[in-house]
Parts: C-alpha cells; sequence; structure tokens
C-alpha cells in the first residue's frame, strides 16, 4: 500500500498554488508579479501547471479512488504543510518575479501614475521596487520629524 508522503503533497500545493498566482496576475494585469510578460502564454502556462499538479498528485498513481482514501496526511500535517507552501509560493512569485524584472525587463518605475501605494503597485513594478520605494517613504517621514522642533 502506497502512502502520501509530505513533500509530494508540498510539491502539489507548490505547483498548483504558483500557477494560480500567475494566472491571477495575468488576468488582472499585475506585471510586477509575472513570470512571463505574454499575456495569454501566462494564461496557458498557468492553467497547464494546475491541471498537471492536479493530475500528478490524483490521478497518476489513481490516489483519488485508493491511496487518498485509506491513507493520507492528517488534517493538522496537511493543514500546516498547505499554509506554508502556499506562503512559500508567494514569497517565490514575488521574488523570481522582482529579479525577472530587475534581470530581464529592466523596467523602472518612472510614470507618477506608477508610484501608488499598495498592492496596486505590482500592476507596475516589481515587489522589490515597492518595497524599495516604502522604505524610501518610511526614511523621508521621519527625517521630516527629526529636522523639526
Amino acid at each position: 500500500m502506497e502512502f502520501v508522503r509530505a513533500w509530494e503533497y508540498c510539491v502539489f500545493v507548490l505547483v498548483a498554488v504558483l500557477g494560480l498566482l500567475q494566472l491571477v496576475a495575468a488576468v488582472n494585469g499585475l506585471k510586477g508579479m509575472l513570470f512571463i510578460r505574454n499575456r495569454p502564454v501566462t494564461v496557458l502556462l498557468s492553467l497547464a501547471a494546475v491541471v498537471f499538479a492536479f493530475w500528478w498528485f490524483f490521478y497518476r498513481d489513481d490516489r483519488l479512488n485508493t491511496v487518498m482514501r485509506r491513507t493520507g496526511l492528517e488534517g493538522a500535517q496537511q493543514f500546516t504543510v498547505f499554509c506554508w507552501t502556499t506562503f512559500a509560493a508567494l514569497v517565490a512569485t514575488l521574488v523570481v518575479a522582482s529579479l525577472l524584472n530587475l534581470l530581464v525587463y529592466r523596467h523602472r518605475a518612472d510614470d507618477p501614475e506608477e508610484r501608488r501605494e499598495g498592492v496596486y503597485q505590482l500592476r507596475y513594478v516589481s515587489w522589490f521596487e515597492a518595497l524599495r520605494e516604502a522604505i524610501k517613504r518610511r526614511g523621508e517621514g521621519r527625517a521630516g520629524t527629526h529636522h523639526q522642533g
């Protein structure tokens, strides 16, 4: 009898969540989160990643009908792996997209429209750039308060 291992569930969640995050970013025009800037290609590859993850985890070894019903991860174990893997997929998406934006696309946010705050910045700039801007604004705010008085 085959057992579902935590690493297998982790790979399944990671691939599915990465695909889903790319799909959401493509549909909503969040360029700062995209690995590939071609929208139709990103949508197609994202859907393929999600479908592949489900096929690999459930149907490849017929886990849905046999293994998952008899032996699987315990609820707390599954919840913990899911949460940490989803968080890792989000961090990986932000870091990889930021590095690609910096090294491949070489985009700089010079347009005032691109200087919005919050998650809206990801429509135009990478997470690294948005984080740098937030730190810069915070530093400017503190510097202004120290010189008064």
